[in-house]
């Protein structure tokens, strides 16, 4: 009988988590000019989005309208379609001002903020299933995930203080924990869910057997 070599599928996603790891490294270690330019494009592609997505969401609306009114055999004409307009023109301008109250003011620490929580969400994923993969039990997993990126974050603004224009900050340190606990919860649920499916499967394909 011939035995599978795993070594490859085991070692392959802690070569994932290394490169988001460089990542984060690249990251941290770009100067002050660097790094506010690049959350800078961020914001403005963000706010762009955001842009294009009102109009999508209004236009939509408005056909969704002209197809529910076919339905019930109104007939489109130049009043219709001009109230249609009109409604989706205020929509337009509420949705604007509905924008300008949720954005916070300074929009530009706020995304920089995010930006560390969602980074390392995504490093206690990897970092969590990567654990899985060499066989970890899930307590264990959970409790080594979170430590390894917690001594990261740590790690990751000691090194920030001998960036040129950068400094390390223990709020951010917190921000990335938190992001690293919510992912490797997201990732346990994942797995709890796909592992309950499994084994429903498994008791119907049982059931229908007998």
């Amino acid at each position: 009988m011939k035995v599978e070599n795993r070594r490859p599928t085991k070692i392959f996603p802690w070569l994932i988590v290394l490169g988001w790891m460089s990542l984060i490294f690249y990251f941290s270690h770009q100067v002050q000019q660097q790094s506010w330019d690049l959350s800078h494009t961020v914001l403005g592609i963000s706010i762009q989005v955001i842009k294009v997505t009102q109009v999508i969401v209004v236009i939509g609306l408005a056909g969704f309208a002209i197809v529910k009114l076919k339905k019930r055999g109104v007939t489109i004409g130049i009043k219709e379609l001009l109230l249609i307009f009109l409604v989706g023109y205020f929509v337009y301008s509420l949705s604007i001002g509905v924008r300008q109250a949720l954005v916070p003011p300074d929009l530009h620490h706020f995304i920089r903020k995010n930006a560390h929580f969602f980074i390392y969400l995504i490093l206690g994923v990897l970092v969590k299933y990567a654990l899985n993969s060499t066989g970890v039990s899930e307590f264990k997993s959970v409790t080594i995930s979170l430590l390894i990126c917690v001594a990261y974050a740590f790690s990751d603004e000691i090194h920030q203080l001998v960036v040129p224009g950068r400094g390390g900050q223990l709020s951010d340190v917190v921000i990335d924990s938190y992001g690293a606990g919510l992912g490797i919860l997201l990732q346990l649920t994942f797995v709890k869910f796909i592992s309950k499916k499994a084994l429903n499967q498994k008791t119907l394909e049982t059931k229908v057997a007998e």
